[in-house]
């Protein structure tokens, strides 16, 4: 029963109340068989849990914990009519403080009776619109994680700008961020402005011109990434775009690294605020150069089946690593790069799947038809000041 579509009733006397009780499907014919029994009110009653109280038909419970009171031990019976407006009184009025579902029953079952009360109270406090909207939900949101699963290099790619940073002396405030989903390689570029002219140029020269055309390009829903003038080069390179959910950035894999970005700034900025695309290179070196965590190999090894060298390797490796293979190095390195490529799957794998278990804990599905009514939750921006 919606008890929430039940029309609100004005109680004024007792006399109301129990013709409210006698009008009662449930009510009425235990009222009238009490009046009507010799051993009204004792065990040998037709109902013992049940007695007549001046007029009015209450219920008889085991005494509660939290009641002190002997004289409260009685219910009323709650006519079904009248079940809307007290869970309306006990709820939503002001007195009542719109709370949860355990302090609204215990409120209620101290006064109140009847079958499947406490179902009926939980349904009704749930379906509360004021609640709904202004309480922080305690749980956790519907849906189950889907990873995404690339399967070879660039066939998903996630593009992000970071910013607005320090202006530099070269003028730029902002850095976008291309990472290959598979290989964990990235692309960083130090830009003037987050426009779509600036996403778009840097796509063709720093991800088509050295990778060729991603299969999925994943981007939040900036202004600069719905643009036509965006959305029509992938087109023509014939990459498809993907935006994520609005508010849960965790479908791209650029915020990860932006974290790590902004780091490792920080790391060696200092109070020279202004300088931070000074060490964008090293910084990328660094990060191209590092086993990743999700495959356990570092970017490099897995895009070009083979270590990154700094001077201080050529300078301390064994010199019997710098002769020629018996094996012709195409072979050489199309194996090295599969075997790089099927550790990085089977990781990969493990990863997500150690990561969806987590994730789905505590979630329950959740399934939408078209047409459905949702709510959606607000979010306020605040702006604030260029900040590492």
């Amino acid at each position: 029963m919606d008890l929430r579509a039940q029309p609100p009733l004005l109680l004024e006397d007792r006399t109301q109340l129990r013709q409210l009780q006698l009008d009662d499907p449930g009510a009425g014919p235990k009222l009238r068989d009490l009046e009507c029994s010799p051993n009204l009110g004792s065990d040998a009653s037709p109902s013992p849990s049940l007695v007549v109280n001046d007029g009015l038909l209450y219920y008889r419970g085991p005494k509660h914990k939290r009641n002190l009171h002997p004289q409260e031990e009685l219910k009323l019976y709650a006519p079904t009519a009248l079940r809307g407006t007290l869970c309306g009184y006990y709820h939503d009025h002001p007195t009542a403080g719109h709370l949860g579902i355990a302090k609204t029953l215990a409120r209620m079952q101290s006064r109140f009776y009847w079958p499947k009360m406490a179902s009926e109270v939980k349904r009704y406090v749930l379906s509360c619109p004021v609640c709904q909207l202004t309480k922080p939900s305690q749980r956790k949101p519907a849906g189950f994680m889907v990873p995404i699963s690339p399967q070879r290099p660039w066939e998903y790619a996630g593009v992000d700008f970071v910013g607005p940073l320090p202006r530099t002396a070269s003028g730029n405030s902002y850095i976008l961020v291309f990472v290959d989903y598979f290989s964990k390689w990235i692309e960083v570029c130090a830009v003037r402005d987050a426009t779509a002219r600036v996403a778009a140029s840097k796509f063709i020269n720093e991800v088509f011109a050295r990778h060729g055309a991603p299969r999925y390009l994943i981007s939040d829903r900036g202004s600069p990434f719905v643009s036509e003038l965006f959305d029509s080069v992938l087109s023509t390179l014939g990459s498809t775009h993907r935006l994520t959910t609005a508010y849960h950035p965790q479908t791209n894999a650029t915020e990860r690294v932006n974290r790590t970005l902004k780091t490792a700034i920080r790391a060696y900025v200092g109070d020279k605020h202004a300088s931070w695309d000074k060490f964008m290179s090293q910084i990328c070196f660094a990060l191209r150069s590092a086993p990743h965590e999700s495959t356990g190999l570092s970017p490099a090894m897995m895009l070009y089946g083979r270590e990154l060298e700094t001077p201080l390797d050529l300078l301390t490796k064994p010199s019997g690593e710098s002769e020629e293979s018996s094996m012709p190095y195409p072979e050489t390195l199309k194996a090295s790069l599969q075997e790089a490529h099927d550790r990085a799957r089977e990781t990969l794998a493990r990863s997500h799947a150690r990561q969806k278990r987590y994730y789905d804990l505590r979630r329950r599905p959740m399934t939408y038809a078209v047409g459905d009514l949702v709510k959606v939750k607000p979010y306020i921006k605040y702006s604030h000041e260029p900040v590492l």
